[in-house]
């Protein structure tokens, strides 16, 4: 599985796809507004986040990052309709002060913090990006050793834990693109979703197309053949892993093959390796 690999071009090679990750995932939940919603998360937020100081967030903000979160994950009105209730003054206190808690490195103290206000459970208090991981069945599924899955704040502290590890073992072999516990737990869903939906993984496939084009071998007669065309083909490998909760019929062949003649690509096998997983659902 990809949380057990220490190699950086691997790490960043799945995060590469989660653009493509993302739009199965909402292709599939027929929402396209989760785009939008994905962008203003990823890129809007932090911003704004690093403008304030003291740093916090409104009550506007809450209820989009909840609008985020179910939409994202299992969809529960309740949840909403109590985000919404919390009065813009009560978030903008709470909320500065989980970040000053987060700013002294006391995770618990901060997911707690977060937590006093109206459906903001462990899950949506871990929603501040480039902050902390976010706490999401697909990310918590893709980290070994972390039992069955428990939406409580000291679950999601053994979760972040393993996580920001992780993005420091990755900082240090030099990756400048997988360097935070944000990034990691985003190449983690990705990588969920691209076993999930059965995207295939290209590693260097247009690359390795255009070497095969080129190959010629020149055979003891003097005449000259397509070093393609003369070679085997290798051995195919079908990567589907199946969700528990989705027909068959939603996935695509994840299927790729390689010539036994095709040079070695860069990116280390351990990236089209799959994992049988369950998905788990919050109760």
């Amino acid at each position: 599985m990809l949380f057990d690999s220490d190699e950086p071009t691997v790490w960043e090679a799945v995060l590469a796809l989660y653009p493509e990750a993302l739009a199965h995932h909402v292709s599939h939940k027929k929402d396209n507004s989760l785009l939008a919603l994905d962008q203003w998360y990823q890129d809007t937020l932090p911003t704004l986040l690093q403008s304030r100081q003291p740093m916090h967030i409104d009550a506007n903000e809450l209820c989009q990052l909840m609008s985020w979160k179910l939409k994202r994950g299992k969809f529960r009105p309740s949840l909403a309709k109590l985000a919404a209730s919390n009065a813009d003054a009560d978030v903008k206190r709470i909320s500065q002060e989980a970040f000053k808690l987060l700013h002294t490195k006391d995770l618990r103290a901060a997911i707690t913090k977060m937590a006093e206000l109206k459906g903001v459970g462990p899950a949506t208090a871990s929603g501040a990006p480039k902050q902390v991981p976010f706490m999401a069945d697909e990310t918590m599924d893709s980290v070994p050793g972390l039992g069955t899955i428990a939406y409580t704040i000291p679950y999601y502290i053994k979760f972040a834990t393993q996580v920001i590890e992780k993005a420091a073992g990755l900082k240090a072999r030099g990756s400048a693109i997988v360097n935070s516990p944000h990034l990691v737990e985003k190449a983690l869903w990705t990588d969920y979703m691209v076993a999930k939906y059965g995207i295939q993984r290209q590693v260097q496939a247009s690359k390795d197309k255009d070497e095969d084009k080129g190959k010629d071998t020149t055979q003891s007669d003097g005449k000259v053949s397509n070093a393609s065309s003369s070679s085997s083909s290798g051995s195919h490998s079908n990567h589907k892993r199946k969700a528990q909760d989705i027909s068959s019929t939603e996935y695509v062949s994840a299927a790729t093959g390689t010539s036994a003649k095709r040079a070695k690509p860069r990116i280390p096998p351990a990236l089209s390796a799959t994992t049988t997983r369950s998905l788990r659902r919050r109760s």
